[in-house]
């Protein structure tokens, strides 16, 4: 299952890159990531515009992280693709498909409203 959104975060390009790809904010935009930490690896980086992180174990996981130039400063899209990794739970995934989805993508974009609140504040700081 893949879902996705955007937000337009008020602070250029790079400073927006610093922020979102140090490991150490992750916990700070994407709750759980803390715990999880040294089980996720970034298998595709291109400063400043595009980084891929994938889990090394458990559930499937890959999200994409990309910054683009925007007159208000930088727009942020983060995609997540997400599977369960057993023959059950991926049995229930097909029904309840269309709901996850939704709540997915409505994670993403409060995980992108920390995100920019973050950025902007150290920006106001």
């Amino acid at each position: 299952m893949r879902a996705s959104a955007e937000i337009v975060v008020e602070r250029p390009r790079e400073a927006v890159w610093r922020w979102a790809t140090d490991r150490e904010h992750w916990h700070y935009w994407r709750p759980g990531a803390d715990s999880g930490i040294r089980d996720y690896t970034v298998s595709e980086s291109s400063r400043p515009s595009r980084q891929v992180v994938r889990a090394m174990s458990g559930p499937r996981f890959e999200g994409t992280l990309e910054l683009f130039e925007d007159v208000a400063g930088t727009r942020v899209r983060h995609t997540v693709s997400a599977a369960p990794n057993d023959a059950l739970a991926r049995f229930v995934f097909v029904f309840a498909r269309p709901l996850a989805r939704r709540d997915m993508r409505r994670q993403i974009e409060a995980q992108l409203a920390r995100l920019k609140e973050m950025v902007e504040l150290e920006a106001a700081l």
